[in-house]
């Protein structure tokens, strides 16, 4: 960190430093998030064996986590305004790991419902509010989309390690492949609550929110950044409370937009290999995974590059385009028989086009939650986004699973492209109205910053 003293006493941080947290944010996204959120998946065969649960009842697990999580989001976004964040980061983690204790000592469904809610709420905490916080303290004006994109790379890079780690710990400790045997020990879930624990408390050391003392960006960082902004001490642009925005007829149109576009990826991002099993060989279509991680992590690192370069508007524009070429593909694929060449090609364009776009609604949310409402309630206002869109996802897998048993996945698909559509249309045109809401306030304010 660098040790440069102004003249008022405050030292301007290194670039180093910065990129430091952003690394921080990374791991968490990696290890402490992979383990609550991305592994989960491949526990729901094996319990579902183990303890003669049907597949309905069970994945019924991730809807009540993501609710409840995306319900806890904006008290928790609120705690950050108020509360010390490694406190915060900490009770996170600690839920997180404990949360898979209780997977281990469960038998009957509540058990594994109260498990996976918990663990929801944990990651909460430290990831889905945690490292939107950090990186909007670190970065409030250049390069933010740019380190949000890396730091929520960091998921993408962890399913890479994680996923072989997991089958190879859940094949030493069953009988039976990962799809037909069952538990011999809930030793797994023990395993990964203290690997959680572990790196949880490593990363908690080390990654804090900046001091008093501390100036993020220079003076002359600031006035490269917006040419207009000539004093040191420029402003960010402060916003509305939460209570304001939810008075904002804009607001709701966004959020609408954004619960709208929840109900199309929800299908595109659950029903996916399930559909495509249908289509190619199993071997097929994890080289397609494999493109699809690859590709997401591209699409993080340059999502954040493009809201940094073109803003909210023309950088969900360019996500929605990408999804419905996605969501094409797909439409490609359901006309045509099982093995046929055009699959494994239109298949990897899927992977191509829907992995440049997550940064839609990875990173996304945060960004736009200070982008467009400014930083007075960042981390409320980023509660209320995430939990338009979770409920749009809850109910867009199973909607999607309805659409296909009356109709087909054809027409399916053609109901995700009807609603990513009308969804990206709402997204978009509220946040152009937003931006001119922002100009007028400060156009007579020269020292205010405002994103693009």
């Amino acid at each position: 960190m660098s040790n440069d003293l102004p003249s008022d006493g405050h030292k301007v941080v290194s670039k180093g430093y910065k990129y430091f947290m952003v690394f921080l944010c990374m791991l968490t996204q990696a290890v402490p998030y992979g383990i609550a959120q991305l592994i989960q998946p491949l526990f729901v065969h094996p319990l579902v064996n183990t303890f003669h649960f049907t597949l309905a009842s069970y994945t019924l697990i991730f809807t009540f986590g993501a609710v409840v999580g995306s319900l806890v989001s904006p008290i928790v976004g609120k705690a950050l305004q108020k509360v010390n964040f490694k406190i915060l980061y900490l009770i996170g983690i600690c839920l997180s790991a404990g949360a898979y204790v209780i997977f281990g000592i469960s038998t009957k469904l509540p058990g594994f419902y109260l498990a996976g809610i918990i663990c929801m709420v944990g990651s909460t905490f430290y990831s889905g509010q945690g490292v939107p916080w950090i990186i909007n303290h670190w970065f409030p004006f250049k390069g933010r989309g740019v380190a949000l994109g890396l730091a929520f790379c960091g998921g993408s890079i962890g399913d890479i390690f994680l996923q072989p780690i997991t089958q190879a710990i859940l094949k030493h400790f069953m009988t039976g492949n990962t799809k037909t045997g069952h538990l011999t020990s809930m030793a797994p879930f023990y395993i990964f609550a203290v690997a959680l624990l572990v790196v949880g408390l490593i990363i908690a050391a080390f990654i804090r929110v900046p001091k008093k003392n501390e100036d993020v960006a220079s003076a002359e960082e600031i006035k490269k950044n917006r040419h207009e902004a000539a004093q040191k001490h420029a402003h960010e642009f402060q916003g509305w409370s939460g209570k304001q925005v939810l008075h904002m007829k804009w607001f709701w149109i966004f959020s609408i937009g954004f619960l709208i576009i929840g109900l199309g990826l929800a299908s595109l991002n659950e029903d996916y290999a399930a559909f495509l099993d249908t289509k190619l060989s199993l071997t097929e279509v994890g080289m397609i995974g494999s493109v699809f991680g690859i590709a997401g992590i591209i699409g993080n690192i340059s999502g954040g590059y493009l809201f940094d370069k073109f803003g909210t508007a023309k950088s969900m524009a360019y996500a929605g385009i990408m999804l419905i070429i996605a969501i094409l593909m797909m439409i490609l694929i359901s006309t045509h028989p099982y093995g046929a060449r055009i699959n494994l090609y239109a298949g990897m364009g899927w992977a191509v086009a829907s992995g440049l776009s997550v940064f839609s609604y990875m990173s996304g949310p945060a960004f736009m939650a200070k982008s467009l409402f400014g930083a007075k309630a960042q981390g409320v206002n980023l509660g209320y986004i995430s939990l338009a869109y979770a409920i749009g996802f809850a109910i867009g897998a199973p909607l999607f699973g309805v659409i296909k048993g009356v109709t087909s996945f054809t027409t399916a698909w053609w109901s995700t492209i009807f609603f990513v559509a009308i969804g990206f249309i709402l997204l978009i045109f509220a946040a152009v109205k937003i931006k001119q809401i922002q100009k007028n306030i400060v156009v007579n304010k020269s020292n205010i910053i405002l994103d693009k």
